[in-house]
């Protein structure tokens, strides 16, 4: 069964799909979501616990000025800014080091970071590494300057450990823009879920949501486009759609939201005809990170002040004591507080670690996380039983496939960019047929919600402008 023909279909009802639904919506075109999981939201997951939600995925808006998702939810009283962290540097045998030696090490690595060229093809990390060997403030504690330096490029996930040229590009840094104000400001334990019903307008009343249609379980098999059929002034369909479950949608036009990973793993089975070539280069040559949390409840907090923020330091030795099936566990970088949740700490893992915690069962990550701990802590604090755990596992979704871009040296050499991945692919030279969405297309702002949600704003404009020229 065929449904009926739609302005403009769009795939992956995350928070750029969301954005771009609701633009298409209010400018009165004929607009139908699909989604291939049974909830919408993407990498925006909010998790009911307790009497509020965890984030197992986009958990803070980060930053004020030229943040859209600021703009759309502190008017409606939806946001907190959180107080002051109390900071721990904390060695991996559990002795403390002083705030004092810890951020001078790490404000010495952001200088030099901020300092060198960046209109180049070289990795950050490279730029920490030279700096941890040359720069003259840094030769006093050679074990702890390496363990702050690991923890400095695990923290910024600056990648590139296996390979060099999938790290985070110095050149990247000037194509990301920084949203300025509080970079952790709270939904007061409501979630990010919040931001899609400010979108399809669910708050602060739900009974005044629009009916803009989303079909859920609605996995994509297949994208059929043209751009050199004629008769589209006749409203003819463009594009043809399959679903894994068989059904078939037809519209005008199609914007794709899909995540990076997912593009990078599928793109060459679900577009018919290929993507053209640039296309396929900025795909290949983004890169997708993974980066996960864990969320530890316990009986009762232990830490003496709230909120807490621990930055763990790790030494080989100490990373010896777990084996081969807990390699992971040396893997973790820090613990925090979790706003509105008392009893909880959240712990963060990225890169290949994080993905060995992922194929580890409930049960595996539970005693890890519990060894851990007792190596970490036991020594400055009395530790009280773990309750339950969450995790996220991202890269394990076959719908996400990691958690967010970034522009690596692979990005820089073969001229890849969120610009070329964005462009759309046109019917004649003026009306978009498929377009791109996600904050993978982002030019300045990927890695983060409001930047999806500026993507999906994007697109949806472009496409209105079209239809509006009357080349429908």
């Amino acid at each position: 069964m065929v449904a009926p023909a739609m302005d403009v279909i769009v795939i992956g009802c995350g928070a750029s799909g969301i954005a771009a639904l609701r633009r298409l919506y209010d400018a009165g075109l004929k607009v139908i979501g699909l989604e291939a999981a049974d909830r919408i939201g993407g990498r925006i997951c909010s998790v009911e616990y307790g009497d509020c939600y965890l984030d197992l995925g986009g958990a803070w808006c980060h930053g004020e000025k030229d943040n859209i998702v600021y703009d759309m939810a502190n008017p409606l009283g939806l946001l907190a800014k959180p107080k002051p962290d109390h900071k721990y540097f904390l060695m991996s045998d559990g002795k403390l080091i002083s705030n004092e030696t810890g951020d001078k090490i790490l404000q010495i690595l952001d200088e030099e970071v901020g300092k060198a060229e960046k209109n180049n093809t070289r990795s950050i990390s490279e730029c920490v590494r030279n700096a941890i060997k040359t720069n003259p403030d840094l030769q006093f504690d050679e074990e702890l300057v390496k363990s702050l330096a690991e923890w400095y490029e695990r923290n910024n996930h600056l990648g590139g450990q296996g390979d060099p040229k999938m790290g985070k590009s110095l050149k990247g840094l000037e194509e990301w823009w920084v949203c300025e104000g509080e970079p952790f400001i709270n939904w007061k334990g409501k979630g990010y879920k919040t931001v899609l019903d400010i979108l399809l307008n669910r708050y602060p009343d739900a009974s005044k949501g629009l009916p803009i249609p989303i079909h859920l379980n609605k996995e994509v098999e297949n994208i059929k486009w043209c751009t050199s059929k004629p008769g589209l002034e006749r409203g003819n369909p463009l594009v043809q759609i399959k679903c894994k479950d068989g059904s078939l949608y037809t519209a005008k036009s199609v914007i794709i939201t899909l995540s990076l990973g997912v593009l990078k793993e599928r793109h060459s089975q679900l577009f018919s005809p290929p993507l053209p070539t640039e296309k396929i280069n900025s795909i290949n040559n983004l890169q997708f990170c993974v980066l996960d949390k864990i969320y530890i409840e316990f009986t009762q907090p232990w830490w003496p002040e709230f909120p807490s923020n621990f930055t763990i330091l790790w030494k080989d030795e100490d990373k010896a004591r777990f084996n081969e099936q807990e390699t992971w566990i040396t893997e973790i970088f820090g613990f925090n507080t979790v706003e509105y949740h008392p009893n909880s700490l959240v712990a963060w893992i990225y890169g290949a670690g994080a993905m060995e915690m992922e194929r580890a069962s409930y049960e595996q990550v539970k005693a890890g996380i519990e060894k851990l701990l007792q190596v970490l802590f036991s020594k400055q604090f009395k530790l009280n039983p773990v309750k339950s755990i969450l995790r996220s596992q991202w890269a394990s979704n076959p719908l996400i496939r990691g958690s967010y871009s970034y522009r690596s040296v692979y990005t820089e050499e073969n001229d890849a960019s969120a610009k070329a991945l964005s462009e759309p692919l046109y019917h004649g030279d003026s009306f978009p047929v498929v377009g791109f969405a996600g904050e993978a297309t982002s030019y300045h702002r990927h890695n983060g919600v409001h930047g999806a949600v500026e993507a999906g704003f994007r697109e949806a404009d472009r496409f209105i402008d079209s239809f509006k020229k009357g080349t429908k």
